[in-house]
């Protein structure tokens, strides 16, 4: 066997999407991927991160509704 099963690692880390949005994200952006937001009583979207949409259409909160 050749070549090693370990992927060479280079200056920039593989970045994976996020689990609740599909986009990669940065270290800055953290925070928006990871920690729960408090939004309110919809029962979908409640503590999650703020990248993610809520799809409920009676969705009351601010931050995650839906707007498309």
């Amino acid at each position: 066997m050749s070549q090693s099963s370990i992927p060479q690692q280079d200056n920039e880390i593989e970045r994976l999407p996020c689990f609740n949005c599909g986009d990669s994200y940065e270290s800055g952006d953290l925070a928006r991927h990871t920690e729960p937001v408090h939004c309110g009583p919809c029962i979908s979207c409640v503590d999650r991160p703020a990248c993610f949409t809520c799809r409920l259409m009676y969705c009351v909160c601010e931050v995650h509704k839906y707007r498309g």
